[in-house]
């Protein structure tokens, strides 16, 4: 469960849940990105969120097993997810290991369809293709967020975006961007100059597994976005306390502070870095915006044990 806010302070709660899945809680809304759950974490997910975001339909962003818990109860509202997910480009091919496969798509075979909504790309890519029209979003100015579909970029194409999302928190005006898997940024994302508070940053300038550097990338996204907050997710580590275990997507990183620190050092002062790790609840005060840093009290014995 998520912190509870000391008497007398607002406050909210973000956590990095691993791989791309990010949510964030506040008082009287909660939602997800990409929900992706494992092992104890799958099973002790509780239908607790209002509202979900699918960015596209890779199996480590559209996860049928932790849509199916989550996408229930009195509580849950909406499933929102890129066209992908519901019309997968044909035919369906075993590409990226278990991503697109046929046995997942359409998501409506695991959600029942009056709770999903397709929605496109309202800032549009112009990487992807010229004069490129989607048709409205319908009902998402919604009572307590207000949503924004900004286009991804992994598995589109001209007719069949992927979608990144900008959520704003009505009440606190907390803004969160989820880039979903962007490689490359693109023009149009000056329009949310200054109007991110958290940029979830998933793949944007990494180097590729292929060895090619991107590292102006990276830095052209912060440039263009202006997040006042940046928080690196979408690796995994070998620690055992890590969400998605050892042996599935995403792909390591050898030390996960020298990590922080590249990406960190490449930014310098265009914004703040938030070194989260996955699977850890945050608070984050208001108005300062700032993370409340903790340390975790949990004594595991009662005296060293290599006293006698």
């Amino acid at each position: 469960m998520p912190p509870a806010a000391r008497a007398g302070e607002r406050s909210f709660q973000l956590r990095w849940s691993g791989c791309g899945s990010f949510e964030a809680r506040f008082a009287e809304v909660a939602f997800a990105f990409d929900p992706y759950f494992f092992d104890a974490e799958l099973r002790a997910a509780k239908p607790v969120y209002d509202y979900l975001f699918i960015s596209h339909e890779h199996f480590d962003h559209c996860h049928p097993p932790t849509l199916g818990r989550l996408c229930r109860g009195e509580r849950f509202e909406k499933l929102y997810v890129s066209p992908g997910c519901v019309n997968p480009a044909q035919p369906l091919a075993e590409v990226y290991g278990d991503a697109a496969f046929a046995r997942d798509l359409p998501i409506t075979r695991s959600i029942p369809a009056q709770r999903v909504q397709v929605v496109y790309p309202e800032v549009v890519s112009s990487l992807i293709g010229t004069g490129r029209r989607f048709p409205p979003n319908p009902a998402l100015d919604l009572e307590r967020i207000s949503v924004e579909v900004v286009e991804s970029g992994e598995n589109a194409t001209p007719d069949l975006p992927t979608c990144g999302y900008l959520v704003t928190e009505r009440e606190t005006s907390v803004s969160i961007y989820h880039t979903g898997d962007l490689h490359e940024p693109y023009p149009e994302l000056q329009a949310l100059a200054g109007r991110v508070d958290y940029l979830v940053h998933m793949k944007t300038g990494l180097t590729e597994w292929r060895g090619e550097e991107h590292t102006e990338r990276l830095l052209q996204l912060v440039d263009w976005v202006q997040p006042r907050f940046l928080i690196p997710t979408h690796y995994r580590t070998d620690r055992r306390s890590d969400p998605i275990p050892h042996g599935t997507w995403p792909p390591d990183v050898t030390d996960a502070n020298a990590f922080i620190e590249w990406i960190r050092a490449r930014v310098g002062n265009r914004t703040t870095v938030l070194p989260f790790t996955a699977g850890v609840w945050y608070e984050i005060a208001l108005p300062s915006l700032e993370v409340a840093w903790k340390w975790n009290w949990r004594p595991t014995w009662e005296a060293p044990p290599w006293r006698p």
